[in-house]
């Protein structure tokens, strides 16, 4: 079962439909055959995915430092929980173990892990696709910068060619499903 490494924000922004978009974005995505890892906080888009996730059924792993943990912020429905020591090694934890990275609004947490993730790739340290959940614009002004750091010849042109842009609910589910299915008939 592909997993995917899913960053998004621990607040729920300012739109009531980022929540609702997260939720759905994780029952689909669920239920179309994914597993999930992520940063495992109950609150925001990140606790609105998981439980998208569990109320399809799906597997979801959440992996938190335990200074996070002591303030309770934790998911307890998610089917497994690691808790590390640094954000260092949280962010190992979720990478590795990943086959693509689905990233949904989110904050500064969310922003480090996106240019972590497109660096690492960069430098053959990850590899597996990006899809950005950008609705209304949300990414946009990451998606000039990086269209401007590729011009100017910092970013090769095929380091942000698995980087999907997706500005619906509906072609998350399309771009996901269709990586699925290479992904099975291509292990």
């Amino acid at each position: 079962m592909p997993r995917l490494c899913v960053f998004a924000g621990a607040a729920s922004g300012n739109s009531p439909s980022f929540t609702a978009t997260s939720f759905e974005i994780g029952k689909r995505l669920s239920e179309a055959g994914f597993s999930f890892i992520y940063g495992g906080g109950r609150s925001g888009l990140m606790g609105a995915f998981a439980d998208g996730v569990i109320k399809a059924g799906g597997d979801i792993q959440g992996v938190i430092p335990q200074f996070l943990e002591d303030v309770e912020v934790a998911h307890q429905g998610v089917s497994q929980m690691v808790v590390t020591t640094t954000m260092h090694e949280r962010k190992m934890l979720m990478y590795e173990p990943a086959d693509g990275f689905l990233i949904l609004p989110g904050g500064l947490g969310t922003l480090d892990e996106t240019m972590e993730v497109l660096t690492w790739r960069q430098l053959s340290r990850l590899s597996g696709p990006v899809f950005i959940y950008s609705p209304n614009g949300y990414w946009a002004p990451m998606k000039e910068l990086l269209a401007h750091i590729t011009d100017e010849g910092f970013v090769h042109t095929k380091e942000v060619e698995d980087t999907f842009w997706l500005e619906d609910v509906d072609a998350v589910e399309a771009r996901c499903i269709s990586f699925l299915k290479h992904k099975l008939h291509n292990p």
